[in-house]
């Protein structure tokens, strides 16, 4: 064997072997920062714009890795993909994330007419289909959970999951005086700001943070008369309950117990109908769960996707 005997030898070995450790340290720091800065990257919303095969403009937002699995996410009355803004972050970017902006509200599409859940759950199946999206994670919030009830009860291959956050079975009649429609009917144009602001408190129980509100309020103002009268259409339909066992694939139900426009009786029903459906309670929390709840939720949602791989 080779032995090093003279002291500078052995000192020009050791910083030899000192910087071949050196440039090995920097070259796997180097590389954790390029894929930080890719996954970063890959986190980063883009917002997009679709001309669906039903003559609607969609605006929609898109985050994460391209050949990931896909999550699509739909939005409550008055809202927008803001809805969902405190959700993004806490997604791994190995997901890819759609977040859609339905007809009537921001700044998709603003038709006079359209909006039974037959309507909207049309737009959402021609945008899988213009997308090619596959093995769909499907989660709506309110209107969009009665959306994405319709459309995997339509859906021919897109989806294979849904998530129905504060849901409730279709309903033939306006409901109570607690119900999000009942007071639409009769709106005019200008929307007044102080019906935003009400609408969005309403749905919230526990606190969210004042930006996060704000832009909510802000999102509320750019839908129209013609939207907010619309949406009783999109609860209050022709279908049945009986319906709901059309849905064929893995349903998660979650729900907060201080939701005041569904309760625990019509999660009753969705899990009853719905076959393979599980359900999930919060707690103190409102009908906008995943804003006040936004990590539990996407644990939730993230530990489902896992569970029915």
């Amino acid at each position: 064997m080779w032995k090093v005997r003279h002291p500078f030898y052995k000192m020009k070995y050791a910083a030899l072997v000192l910087l071949s450790f050196l440039c090995g340290l920097c070259f796997a720091l180097h590389s954790a920062a390029q894929q930080s800065s890719s996954a970063q990257q890959n986190n980063q919303l883009t917002s997009l714009l679709i001309k669906l095969k039903t003559g609607i403009t969609l605006n929609y937002v898109v985050q994460g890795d391209p050949k990931g699995p896909v999550i699509l996410l739909l939005h409550g009355a008055g809202d927008s993909w803001h809805s969902f803004d405190r959700v993004f972050p806490l997604i791994p970017s190995r997901f890819r994330v759609y977040a859609v902006t339905m007809r009537g509200h921001g700044l998709s599409d603003h038709p006079e007419t359209g909006f039974s859940r037959e309507d909207f759950a049309a737009d959402i199946l021609a945008l899988m289909d213009q997308l090619h999206l596959e093995h769909v994670t499907l989660a709506g919030h309110s209107l969009g959970s009665m959306v994405a009830q319709k459309v995997a009860e339509e859906d021919a291959g897109h989806l294979d999951r849904l998530v129905l956050i504060s849901s409730g079975p279709p309903r033939k009649r306006v409901g109570n005086s607690n119900s999000a429609t009942s007071e639409f009917a009769g709106m005019k144009d200008p929307v007044p700001y102080t019906l935003a602001r009400d609408f969005q408190s309403e749905t919230i129980y526990g606190p969210v943070p004042a930006w996060f509100y704000e832009k909510l309020v802000d999102e509320a103002e750019l839908v129209p008369a013609a939207t907010w009268r619309g949406l009783g259409s999109a609860l209050n339909s022709n279908d049945t309950v009986d319906d709901l066992k059309k849905i064929r694939v893995p349903t998660l139900i979650v729900w907060g117990d201080k939701d005041v426009y569904f309760k625990k009786d019509d999660e009753d029903v969705l899990v009853k109908t719905i076959p393979n459906a599980k359900f999930k309670l919060y707690a103190e929390t409102g009908h906008a769960l995943h804003w006040e709840q936004p990590e539990r939720f996407t644990k939730d949602m993230l530990d489902f996707i896992a569970a029915t791989k």
